[in-house]
């Protein structure tokens, strides 16, 4: 029972944060204010999360890992994509998954990547969390390396994937172009593998 009402605290508590934080701002979000919102005292906040940064970073990785696996790359849709049988299905397959998780995310990455150019910690934050992305994005390119030859070498391949998989793809195409989720993966789909399959 203390589990679960731990659990709930937690999921009160990142409800709250994400609500503030996408409607407010970063910077004039206090963890008062969440700890007010979501019905918990300040040091229940601080007790579960650490610091104000981590908050958000724990909101950002429920959308990555949202049953509480150990990473995105544990989740049951990214198992999907590693077992795909051959490369353009492992690119169709990531390109839909991919593009859902932008669609979760984007709000609250966007809070941190323009929290962080005001605010040291959260700029490490910021490039602590895209390095775990490109190491993400490499093992995606090793798992399509392993099923044929890529166009690029892996490294250049992870890159590649990381920069057209990114949060901040998403926003210009689908938050300021309209874009659907649907048009999103399968623009992720056919760049990726013009890219990196080149002609069948």
């Amino acid at each position: 029972m203390r589990r679960q009402q731990a659990a709930a605290t937690r999921r009160r508590v990142l409800d709250a944060a994400e609500a503030l934080f996408v409607e407010q701002g970063y910077a004039r979000t206090s963890v008062r204010q969440i700890a007010v919102a979501a019905g918990v005292a300040v040091d229940t906040v601080y007790a579960t999360f650490g610091t104000k940064p981590r908050l958000l970073t724990a909101i950002i990785d429920r959308h990555l890992a949202p049953d509480g696996e150990a990473s995105v790359l544990s989740t049951a849709a990214v198992r999907t994509v590693r077992e795909a049988p051959d490369q353009r299905t492992m690119l169709a397959r990531f390109a839909t998954s991919i593009a859902a998780i932008s669609t979760a995310v984007r709000p609250v990455a966007h809070v941190l990547r323009t929290a962080a150019a005001a605010d040291p910690d959260l700029a490490a934050v910021h490039a602590e969390m895209e390095a775990h992305r490109l190491s993400n994005m490499t093992s995606v390119a090793e798992w399509l390396a392993a099923l044929g030859p890529l166009r690029l070498p892996v490294e250049r391949a992870g890159e590649v994937i990381w920069a057209v998989a990114s949060p901040d793809m998403g926003r210009l195409l689908c938050d300021e172009r309209g874009w659907s989720e649907q048009r999103h993966a399968a623009w992720i789909e056919d760049t990726l593998v013009r890219t990196l399959l080149g002609d069948p």
